[in-house]
């Protein structure tokens, strides 16, 4: 899965650029390059990745109640 689709799943679990942002510590207008197909760093990267899994995981767990 490629950072923009993760963004996009984010998105759509209604986080804002801005609060993905905040909770990965990089800036709302890196996440906007980042969700338009742009580089980021390996470390921002990283952090979208964990981000989408804990709420992939979270969603996971919704879905099984």
């Amino acid at each position: 899965m490629t950072i923009q689709e993760m963004l996009t799943y984010l998105a759509v679990r209604g986080y804002s650029q801005q609060a993905i942002a905040d909770k990965v510590g990089s800036t709302q207008p890196t996440i906007h390059r980042a969700s338009k197909g742009a580089g980021i760093s390996y470390e921002t990267g990283k952090a979208i990745e964990c981000l989408y899994l804990l709420e992939k995981e979270a969603a996971d767990r919704e879905s099984a109640l």
